[in-house]
């Protein structure tokens, strides 16, 4: 802006002689001065009005284009979150457990299945951050309820009310109905599927079994109200506004706004009312109380229904600095203008001088000075264009920076099944456009699994595995790049990562790959001082075959052997697969390792738990048999946990240990998350328990000393009291408050003394004898103490 007015401002100067070299010499005397000022004045002026009229106004449109297109982007992820979890409840509902085996199964003799789904439910329930508690509701054989254990439904309130999750909506749907209220809600609200109340959670049911037409039980997710509407929040990019969620009748369904009041509640309905009435625009200015806000709605398709999200940002945090350096500049050129007329009449040839060689300068017959201005205002806009130029190539290098990182980042799209919805020519037009050459090749795949991570503590920390994963991903492409044209890389920064490898259809490129793998082992080897485990696809003749590929070697993987050093395995090839003897589970360490973990015993239990491991690894176990073993211990520790009366729940803070450890590989990270997350917390809180009476003892002294302080107290008769010499009672007490006994004690009284110089007229001396001391010693102490005696306190207070 400023350049812009620079160059107004300048070509005015130099019109304005051309003007007035024909006016009479006296008149241009008199007056000389007054346009002076006149024409230093108009330009301000005129830029005042123009920021307030026209750059205002714009800011505002360019401010809601902005707030449309970022509301845009984040609701996309909205919209993403809430279909995630529409693909994972179906995947889970159509899962083989949750048959039609459930109608006649005995929940409590079949007791394993009853613990397998039990697992299940935790393990759905932590596969989303936004969902507060995953329940299984079965009609048959029974009413039963599956959510944190199994439960029996008797009461007949309960029974009808999530016996309503078979009966309303589709197979699939959404509601806000929780079953948990009772069935008066149920009368009140009968056919609504959404908006049976305002204050409930979002709800997503899927009836079971999965592929039947007559379902006779309900997989119900309901989700964090407080999460979903942080979620929510992030669609107001400004902390003001309001953003909410609401169903095809103009309900609200979840806000951003969780302290709503009444002022809120009519500008939400006001919003809905616009958007109403902006239908043809997902984007409009809307003033509401003297503030003028950017609304933007847009739909979210939902699997049953469509669901409308709005927010409202104010303009006020950006307009407003612009509304008032217009307004003052247009106030300061008025006044130069009044200030020039009043100056005009004052002035003498004497200050004219100056002016007159100003304006020879200036004079359309002197082509030099006029040659002169333009080529500055002409430096100005080269200026501009070198600077946009500047930018415009810097632009450029980025998007050459970032290509690499788009090609990466749509081969793990395209592998893990996220573009399914693509048919073969999308993928590969887009596989053009990212610069990969399609025509006539062949796709490979390979996956990289890095072990032997515990053996560089020394060199990393147990929170590298990410910066461990970035180097071997680093090392792959180097070493790849010499051997195949085109390639990329997939890091998944769990000690894992992957590789795609596009090759011309007549090259043997499955036995370059398995040759390519021996090399990597050696370099990995080398420099990282880790193990590789590299497992090669069969050659795919098109995009669409690799997420099949990329399922199948996920779960070949976990039957691959867990013997120490690196391996290279072929999909194709059964021999490298082959399921092992199962491997009998050593019951006489598994007791050694809970008498230990009963007893306290840290240094033992690790002992037999390093025993327990090497039993478990010995050559030919697979990883699935070694994962499965340590979850089967887990449970044994947890079930002597709750023997012991402590409760793993809350032990380990409502975390779900067995997804945990489920996404561990390595044997040696199993036996170290054991220890670390499983034991050492048992223990300490098996330590903590045994010094609850010392506790108990510190806290009837503290109420002693809080009701007593008035009288002459000491180390020795509160030690008298409660049976201990006063030595112990002295290191309990500072064990577990933290300060010494006489440090509590004259807290205590201090405490007590300044709350009667503040609230009674009690004389000085009084008050040291109410709060047990004498008085030379009381105003030595609360000196000491406050820094200040007791009257210059009670002043201070006072105002004196």
């Amino acid at each position: 802006m400023e350049p812009a007015r620079k160059v107004r401002s300048s070509s005015r100067f130099t019109r304005w002689p051309a003007i007035t070299t024909g006016q009479h010499k006296g008149r241009f005397y008199r007056n000389s001065l007054m346009l002076i000022l006149l024409i230093a004045s108009i330009p301000g002026l005129i830029t005042g009005i123009v920021m307030y009229q026209l750059v205002v106004g714009r800011m505002e449109n360019e401010f809601n284009q902005m707030h449309q297109s970022q509301i845009e982007n984040r609701a996309r992820n909205v919209d993403d979150q809430l279909a995630y979890l529409e693909m994972t409840l179906s995947h889970w509902a159509f899962e083989p457990r949750f048959g039609n085996a459930l109608r006649t199964l005995d929940f409590v003799y079949y007791f394993n299945e009853t613990q397998e789904i039990v697992t299940t439910l935790y393990v759905l329930q932590g596969s989303h951050p936004l969902i507060k508690t995953a329940q299984l509701h079965l009609q048959e054989p029974k009413s039963i309820l599956f959510n944190r254990d199994y439960n029996e439904l008797k009461d007949d309130e309960k029974i009808e009310a999530y016996d309503r999750y078979l009966t309303m909506g589709n197979h699939v749907y959404w509601t806000d109905w929780v079953a948990s209220q009772g069935s008066d809600k149920a009368a009140q609200a009968k056919d609504s599927i959404l908006h049976t109340d305002s204050g409930n959670a979002l709800v997503l049911v899927h009836k079971i079994p999965g592929e039947s037409i007559n379902p006779f039980g309900a997989l119900i997710i309901t989700l964090d109200n407080e999460k979903v509407g942080s979620l929510l929040k992030t669609l107001t990019p400004y902390e003001e506004g309001l953003t909410f969620l609401m169903d095809q009748e103009g309900n609200t369904l979840v806000t951003g706004n969780p302290a709503v009041g009444k002022a809120d509640l009519a500008f939400e309905q006001q919003l809905k009312e616009e958007v109403a009435l902006h239908t043809d625009s997902h984007s409009f200015l809307f003033k509401y109380e003297d503030e003028t806000y950017s609304v933007s709605y847009g739909s979210l398709s939902r699997i049953d229904s469509d669901w409308t999200y709005v927010s409202a940002a104010p303009l006020t945090s950006v307009t407003s600095p612009v509304k008032l350096v217009s307004k003052i500049i247009v106030i300061a050129s008025a006044g130069s203008l009044l200030l020039g007329l009043v100056l005009s009449w004052f002035a003498s040839r004497r200050i004219y001088s100056p002016v007159a060689r100003m304006l020879h300068l200036l004079t359309p017959g002197r082509n030099e000075a006029t040659t002169d201005t333009r080529l500055d205002e002409f430096q100005l806009l080269e200026q501009q264009w070198n600077e946009l130029t500047s930018q415009s190539l810097t632009a450029h290098r980025q998007l050459q920076e970032q290509l690499p990182h788009l090609r990466d980042s749509f081969v793990l799209q395209l592998v893990q099944g996220h573009l399914y919805a693509y048919n073969e020519q999308d993928l590969q037009q887009r596989m053009r456009n990212l610069g990969f050459e399609v025509e006539g090749q062949q796709f490979l795949l390979l996956q990289m699994y890095f072990t032997g991570y515990a053996q560089l503590q020394g060199r990393f920390g147990s929170q590298d595995t990410g910066l461990v994963t970035f180097a071997a991903v680093n090392i792959i492409e180097e070493v790849a790049k010499n051997v195949f044209s085109q390639i990329s890389v997939m890091n998944f920064h769990d000690l894992s990562s992957a590789m795609l490898v596009i090759a011309p259809e007549d090259e043997p490129v499955k036995s370059q790959a398995l040759l390519w793998g021996q090399e990597l082992v050696e370099v990995i080897g080398q420099t990282l001082k880790m193990n590789v485990t590299v497992m090669v696809s069969r050659p795919a003749a098109s995009p669409q075959e690799l997420p099949g590929l990329f399922v199948e070697m996920e779960q070949a993987v976990a039957y691959r052997s867990v013997e120490v050093g690196s391996q290279i395995l072929d999909l194709e090839d059964e021999q490298c697969f082959r399921r092992k003897e199962e491997a009998s589970y050593p019951l006489g360490l598994e007791r050694e390792i809970l008498q230990a973990i009963r007893l306290g015993k840290k240094d033992g239990a690790e002992r037999v738990l390093e025993q327990f491991m090497t039993e478990i690894t010995r050559a030919g176990s697979s990883e699935f048999q070694v994962q499965q073993m340590m979850l089967q211990l887990l449970g044994s520790i947890q079930h002597m946990m709750l023997q012991t009366g402590v409760t793993p729940y809350k032990l380990f803070g409502g975390c779900n240990m067995y997804e945990r450890l489920s996404t561990i590989r390595e044997p040696a990270q199993m036996m170290k998350w054991m220890i670390g997350e499983v034991l050492l917390p048992y223990i300490q809180e098996i330590e903590m328990r045994s010094q609850e009476p010392l506790k108990q003892v510190v806290e009837r002294t503290m109420l002693f000393i809080d009701e007593n302080y008035r009288n002459e107290l000491s180390l020795e008769s509160c030690a008298d009291a409660e049976q201990m010499i006063p030595y112990a009672l002295s290191k309990a007490f500072k064990q577990v408050s933290g300060m010494n006994f006489i440090d509590y004690l004259t807290r205590v009284r201090m405490d007590a003394a300044k709350q009667l110089l503040r609230e009674t007229t009690m004389k000085i001396n009084d008050i040291a004898g109410a709060v047990g001391y004498q008085h030379s010693y009381f105003n030595r102490i609360f000196k000491k103490q406050e820094g200040l005696t007791p009257s210059q306190y009670r002043d201070q207070w006072l105002g004196k």
